[in-house]
């Protein structure tokens, strides 16, 4: 069994904004599999796929979105869906991967369902993890409204610490975390395209259209 995968740091442009894209990679003979993480998440939540016999030969493509991690964009403000589903097919070009199985969990479920809508011969199969698709996902990006503050430190804070008292599993470990694996100048940016993209464009009716494969 393989438990090794390569460190990469991947330098381009998109729309004029520079990153450096840290990312996880694997080679291997099978259809490759490309992991979008989510919000507070990072690359590394899907790096013990290594450790599973059933991936053996699997290739896999997993990276830190700009504003994440430890990937560095020097135009945070510039960050929204769009600009992470760009990010990704830049991403897939440097990887060499033409094909491929798709997983996203929560801000990664709806770049990879637009990604899915605007590229569906490419993507072998589409796993969502909570991502959006109604407006009624958007109970964390819906903040960005609900309690609207013009400073990007002041809101992170204050959505740090409501999230922190939710009675929801595991909420308090994850809200502290959030500090070390999110930059507060993405989070305006990313949250608002959310909230955009779930009450306005027509996510379940991307979602169905998806092409069904056996």
């Amino acid at each position: 069994m393989g438990t090794e995968f390569d460190k990469t740091v991947h330098n381009f442009k998109i729309d004029g904004t520079s990153l450096k894209v840290a990312a996880i990679q694997r080679g291997g003979a099978r259809a490759p599999i490309l992991f979008l993480h989510g919000f507070g998440s990072t690359k590394e939540d899907y790096a013990d796929i290594v450790c599973y016999p059933v991936f053996d030969d699997r290739p896999f493509l997993a990276y830190d979105a700009p504003g994440c991690g430890e990937t560095i964009c020097m135009g945070l403000s510039k960050i929204s869906i769009p600009f992470l589903v760009k990010t990704a097919l830049v991403m897939l070009d440097r990887a060499n991967i033409e094909k491929f199985h798709l997983v996203g969990h929560s801000m990664g479920g709806l770049t990879a369902l637009m990604l899915a809508n605007a590229h569906p011969e490419r993507a072998l199969s589409f796993t969502d993890i909570e991502g959006n698709i109604s407006p009624e996902d958007c109970f964390l990006s819906r903040q960005i409204v609900d309690h609207a503050n013009a400073n990007p430190k002041d809101f992170l804070d204050a959505f740090i610490q409501r999230t922190s008292q939710l009675p929801a599993y595991a909420s308090a470990l994850y809200a502290a975390s959030l500090r070390h694996k999110v930059r507060e100048g993405a989070v305006r940016g990313i949250f608002s395209s959310m909230v955009e993209l779930s009450d306005n464009g027509n996510l379940m009716q991307k979602f169905l259209s998806l092409p069904c494969r056996t």
